[in-house]
């Protein structure tokens, strides 16, 4: 049987559902509470790739959109069976899970009509790179079509760093400037750019939640080795923020203390993920030599 379509402009549809109807000639439609189940289901199909979503999900307690006048949404795609097939948050980063390279189109025309303004977007390569073109968006300020997605599922042979400790809310002073630092390394601008107060509180939620590990220097304190878990779930802990201060790299910290933070993300969840640039060459022998393999590969667009 072929699918209902939600007609064009339909006039039973609130401002929100008709514009995602007209974007997409009925093949996507806003996901409301009723879908977070459905919603579950297709994050467990490959939890590795929908960790940042499925941590979304869990804070958010529901696939619904948020009330504000042009709120973050989930929309979603229903396959031939009923069940959701994919989906796609569209909020300050856009993140589409689960979908081919039609459907991401498909999620690519929407996110455009939605007009919000858009950090990144980010997820499986060949759908983010489809989304974006269908956006028709030109002002990217860079496209890192390659990112090995890469995953652990044991504890490292590499022996873990001694001395990589959880931060406490005491660190916050030495912990804040070493990741203002990696973040403008990565990203090429200053993580204050969008807000020092709005920076500040994602840092201190971080060591708040037990998601900041760090090894600092006796005496000054300054952290050496640093690493976050940007998403936890009971699936999955996604790795990020990986960094050693400039005078110690070349002094073999990254692999120990990577094997550290895998120590830990297993006690939390039973698989530790990360994605990394593939250009990163020292990133990725560190990851390798820890025990990390490819399961994947990621992209990302930046705004």
């Amino acid at each position: 049987m072929p699918r209902l379509r939600v007609p064009r402009w339909s006039p039973s549809a609130d401002g929100l559902t008709a514009r995602i109807a007209e974007a997409s000639d009925g093949e996507a439609r806003v996901l409301q509470a009723q879908d977070t189940a459905a919603l579950q289901r297709l994050i467990l199909r490959d939890p590795a790739s929908a960790a940042s979503v499925s941590a979304l999900l869990a804070s958010r307690g529901t696939a619904a959109p948020g009330q504000a006048r042009n709120p973050a949404v989930f929309v979603g795609i229903d396959g031939e069976d009923g069940e959701l097939a994919a989906a796609c948050w569209i909020g300050t980063n856009i993140n589409p899970l689960g979908a081919d390279a039609e459907q991401a189109e498909t999620f690519g025309l929407c996110a455009a009509r939605l007009r919000r303004r858009v950090s990144s977007i980010y997820g499986p390569d060949q759908a983010v790179l489809s989304l974006f073109e269908a956006t028709g968006w030109r002002h990217a300020r860079d496209v890192r079509e390659v990112q090995p997605l890469m995953v652990m599922e044991e504890p490292s042979a590499v022996v873990p760093l001694e001395g990589v400790r959880l931060a406490v809310p005491e660190d916050f002073d030495v912990v804040e400037p070493a990741c203002a630092a990696m973040f403008t390394e990565e990203l090429g601008f200053s993580p204050y750019t969008h807000g020092v107060s709005q920076y500040r509180e994602r840092i201190r939620g971080l060591i708040s939640a037990g998601h900041s590990l760090v090894l600092t220097e006796p005496g000054s304190g300054e952290v050496v080795f640093k690493a976050e878990f940007g998403a936890v779930t009971p699936e999955v802990v996604q790795v990020q923020g990986v960094w050693v201060r400039p005078p110690d790299r070349g002094r073999g910290l990254a692999a120990p203390g990577m094997a550290a933070v895998v120590r830990h993300g297993l006690s939390l969840a039973p698989v530790v993920s990360l994605y990394v640039n593939s250009y990163n060459e020292s990133a990725l022998r560190a990851y390798r030599r820890v025990g990390f393999r490819q399961v994947g590969t990621f992209a990302t667009v930046l705004f």
